[in-house]
C-alpha cells in the first residue's frame, strides 16, 4: 500500500505535461492564467455559496448547496494540479483528485434532478412582479379601506360625542321639567297616581289618607282605601278603564272629601289619575248654604222688626215729623246691629260689640259717658238684635230725660256670669231727679218686654230719684 501510495507522489516514472508542450513559454503560460483564473473563479463561488447560506437561515435546500460548493471546490482544485502537473508528473495525485470531484458531481447531480420539478414550479420574474402588483393593489385597496374604516370611526365617535351631548342635554331637560312638575304638583296640592290594567298602583306623587305614597305601591284600591268610598271608586275606575273616557267624580273618605279625575292610558296601559282635596270646598259651600239660609231668615226677621217698629212709631206719632224723629233713629239702631252681625264670621257677637255698635252716638264729648265692665258673653244674632234696641231706647231717653241730658250725666253699664245666666245692669248716675212716666209709650214696651221675650229672661225697671235703673237676667245660650 505504502509503495502505490508513494507511486502517486514519485514523478520519476513519468514525464511532466510540460515536455508535451515542448516547453514553449508562450503555450505554458497559457495554460498557467487559464487555469489559474478558472481555480480562481471556482474558489470564489463556494464563498459566494457559503455567505448565501449563512445569510438565509429559511434556505431549505442547504445539502445541495453544500455539494454545489464542495462540487465547485474540488473543480477549481483540479485545475490547479493541472498548473501542478506541468513541472511534476503527478498524475496518479492528479487522477485521485478528478475522482473525487466526479463522485462530488455525480452526488450533486443525483440531489438536482428531483429538484428540477420543484424549480420549475417556482414562479418567473414576470409571475412574481404580477403577483407583487396585485399584491401591491390589494395593499393599496387595504389600505384605503382602512382609512375609511378609520374616517367612519372618527364619525362614529363624533357622531357618539354628540348623542351624548344631546342625551345629556335631554336627560337635564327632563330634571328640569319634573322638577318643576313636582313643584307645581306640591304648590297645587293635587295627588297624581297612576294604576296599570288590574287597578294596581304604580306611581303616587304623594300620600293620602295617612299613608306614604310607598305604602300604595303595588298594591290595589281594597288593600288601602275604606269603605265607604271603596266601590264607588272601584266602579268609578272600573268605568274608565273599560269604556276608554275620562270622568269626575267626588268621594269622602277618612273624613275628607276627594274630587277624582280619571283619564285612560295609551293601549289599555291602565288609567291616570288626579285627586284635590275639597274638604275645605265642602266645608265652604256648606257654610254658604248655611249663610244663604240665615240672611233668608235675618232679612225677614229684620223686615218684620223694622215693620213692627214703624207700626208702633205711627201708632204713637201725633204727625209725620214726629213719626220721622222716633222710627229713624231706630231703624239707623237696627242698621248698625246688622253690620255688625254681618261682619261676624259666625253670627254670633259679644255683649262688647253690641255696646260698640250702639252707644257712640250718644257718648259724644270730652269726657266718657258711659263706663262698662264684664266677661266676654256671647249672643245670639236675635239677642243681639233686641238687646242692641233695647240699648238704643234707653240711650235716646237718657239723651233727652236723663243723665246724658246734662253735662255731669253718666251711665254704667255692667254684667257678670252668675251660674248658667247672664245679669245685665244699665244704671244712670248724675241727671235730673228721676219720675215714673205717665203713660208709656213704644220705648217702654222695648226695653220693658222686647228684650226679655228675645233673650228669654226678665227684665226689672227702677225709677229711683238718684237715676233710672234697668236690670236684664237671661240664661246663657248652650
Amino acid at each position: 500500500m505504502s509503495a502505490v501510495w508513494s507511486s502517486w507522489f514519485e514523478p520519476s516514472a513519468f514525464s511532466p505535461h510540460g515536455f508535451c508542450l515542448a516547453w514553449e513559454p508562450g503555450l505554458l503560460w497559457l495554460h498557467i492564467v487559464s487555469d489559474g483564473l478558472i481555480a480562481l473563479a471556482y474558489f470564489s463561488i463556494p464563498l459566494a455559496i457559503l455567505a448565501f447560506v449563512r445569510g438565509r437561515s429559511d434556505f431549505t435546500y442547504r445539502r445541495v448547496a453544500w455539494l454545489f460548493a464542495g462540487f465547485i471546490l474540488f473543480c477549481g482544485a483540479t485545475h490547479l494540479f493541472a498548473i501542478w502537473t506541468l513541472w511534476q508528473p503527478l498524475y496518479w495525485a492528479e487522477g485521485a483528485l478528478k475522482a473525487a470531484t466526479a463522485v462530488i458531481s455525480v452526488a450533486t447531480a443525483i440531489l438536482l434532478w428531483p429538484l428540477l420539478p420543484k424549480a420549475l414550479a417556482l414562479p418567473s420574474p414576470a409571475a412574481l412582479r404580477a403577483a407583487n402588483g396585485a399584491l401591491e393593489l390589494r395593499v393599496a385597496e387595504r389600505d384605503a379601506l382602512v382609512a375609511r374604516l378609520e374616517r367612519r370611526e372618527q364619525e362614529l365617535v363624533e357622531l357618539t360625542a354628540t348623542l351624548e351631548q344631546r342625551v345629556a342635554e335631554r336627560t337635564a331637560s327632563l330634571a328640569a321639567a319634573n322638577q318643576r312638575f313636582e313643584t307645581a304638583l306640591a304648590a297645587s296640592g293635587v295627588t297624581v297616581f297612576t294604576q296599570d290594567a288590574g287597578l294596581a298602583y304604580t306611581y303616587m306623587s304623594k300620600g293620602e289618607l295617612g299613608r306614604s305614597p310607598e305604602e300604595f305601591l303595588g298594591r290595589t284600591d281594597p288593600e288601602v282605601i275604606p269603605e265607604p268610598p271603596l266601590s264607588a271608586l272601584l266602579a268609578f275606575k272600573s268605568q274608565v278603564l273599560h269604556s276608554g273616557a275620562g270622568g269626575r267624580a267626588e268621594f269622602l273618605a277618612g273624613g275628607q272629601w276627594f274630587e277624582v279625575t280619571a283619564e285612560p292610558l295609551p293601549e289599555g296601559q291602565g288609567i291616570i289619575c288626579g285627586a284635590i282635596d275639597i274638604t275645605r270646598r265642602k266645608a265652604d259651600e256648606q257654610r254658604i248654604r248655611f249663610l244663604l239660609h240665615e240672611v233668608k231668615h235675618r232679612a225677614g226677621n229684620l223686615l218684620a222688626v223694622a215693620q213692627a217698629v214703624l207700626s208702633q212709631s205711627a201708632r204713637h206719632a201725633q204727625s209725620v215729623a214726629e213719626l220721622m224723629d222716633g222710627a229713624g233713629p231706630r231703624l239707623q239702631s237696627l242698621a248698625r246691629t246688622q253690620r255688625m252681625l254681618l261682619m261676624e264670621p259666625e253670627g254670633q257677637v259679644t255683649i262688647q260689640a253690641v255696646l260698640g255698635a250702639q252707644l257712640p252716638p250718644f257718648g259724644a264729648g270730652p269726657a266718657p259717658c258711659f263706663r262698662t265692665a264684664g266677661p266676654e258673653v256671647i249672643l245670639s244674632p236675635p239677642a243681639a238684635m233686641h238687646l242692641g234696641m233695647a240699648l238704643h231706647e234707653l240711650s235716646t231717653n237718657a239723651a233727652r230725660h236723663g243723665a246724658l241730658s246734662i253735662a255731669d250725666g253718666r251711665v254704667e253699664i255692667r254684667w257678670e256670669v252668675v251660674g248658667e245666666e247672664c245679669r245685665f245692669v244699665w244704671e244712670e248716675h248724675g241727671g235730673p231727679p228721676v219720675t215714673i212716666p205717665e203713660r208709656k209709650r213704644f220705648g217702654c214696651e222695648v226695653i220693658e218686654w222686647a228684650a226679655a221675650q228675645a233673650l228669654g229672661g226678665q227684665v226689672t225697671l227702677d225709677f229711683p230719684p238718684e237715676g233710672l235703673r234697668w236690670a236684664l237676667r237671661f240664661p246663657l245660650p248652650a
